[in-house]
């Protein structure tokens, strides 16, 4: 920190935009022990200086502070307009927030679009998104052949995190369900609820199990329910569709075999 701020001083771009990332982010040691204290109002005007005279790095810690509100007022435009940046220099998730961006407002095939292109780029966490897309046809046509590339290609990245790759897994295991496919289902099941912190896993495993007529969650992992781009789920019906007559709609939409 002492080096960094020596540095900023000087006038190190560089050195600015990592203090300025540093503050916005914090640390911690080995122990969980708080060593460097967030603070959004000084890592901003940092980012911001470094990102203006051309410190790629800071871009998208600073689309990321106007993205939330973090130093200063949230400011969608700019955030994306930065995000933009990051994402054309080859940053996977730039591309994902922006996505984000789009689905929160509803707007699921940009959403789908932008979610394709943090693929495209490496993005494993974006990769599950793409699939769930295809799966369920969220601003896209439903392909389920496309939706099992996809989620195939998460679980082998190297940039998927650990709970990405457990969901992954488990879409993977409902769309072999929807196709007949128990025995693929079943392995990708174990290994999803490995860790037993996957209770949807391990709820379809225990209907396998009980020979019971499969009823799996399709909701996404982690997301709230009233969040746009939810399949319709047969346990979380009134989630995210409130209309009676658009939550029949989706859940038959749901029942019909995936397209190819």
């Amino acid at each position: 920190m002492a080096r960094l701020r020596r540095e900023t001083l000087r006038g190190n771009i560089g050195a600015a935009g990592e203090l300025g990332l540093l503050l916005q982010q914090g640390m911690q040691d080995e122990r969980g022990r708080t060593v460097v204290r967030r603070n959004a109002g000084r890592s901003f005007p940092l980012l911001a200086r470094a990102a203006a005279a051309g410190d790629m790095s800071s871009v998208f810690p600073l689309a990321y502070a106007f993205d939330v509100g973090l130093g200063t007022r949230r400011d969608k435009r700019r955030a994306i307009r930065l995000y933009r940046r990051a994402w054309q220099q080859g940053s996977s998730a730039a591309a994902s927030n922006i996505a984000t961006v789009h689905r929160d407002r509803s707007n699921l095939r940009l959403a789908f679009k932008w979610w394709s292109r943090a693929a495209a780029v490496g993005g494993g966490e974006a990769a599950v998104d793409v699939g769930y897309c295809y799966q369920y046809g969220i601003g896209t046509r439903r392909n389920a052949r496309l939706a099992c590339e996809m989620y195939k290609r998460a679980i082998a990245s190297t940039s998927t995190t650990d709970c990405g790759r457990e969901e992954a897994m488990y879409h993977l295991a409902v769309a072999y369900l929807d196709a007949g496919d128990s025995k693929r289902a079943r392995a990708l099941l174990l290994r999803a609820a490995a860790d037993a912190d996957f209770p949807e896993a391990e709820s379809v495993l225990n209907q396998l199990e009980a020979k019971r007529a499969i009823v799996p969650c399709r909701c996404r992992r982690g997301l709230l329910k009233s969040l746009p781009g939810h399949a319709a789920c047969p346990q979380h019906r009134t989630a995210s569709l409130p209309n009676p007559r658009l939550q029949r709609t989706a859940l038959r939409a749901a029942a019909e075999p995936p397209g190819r």
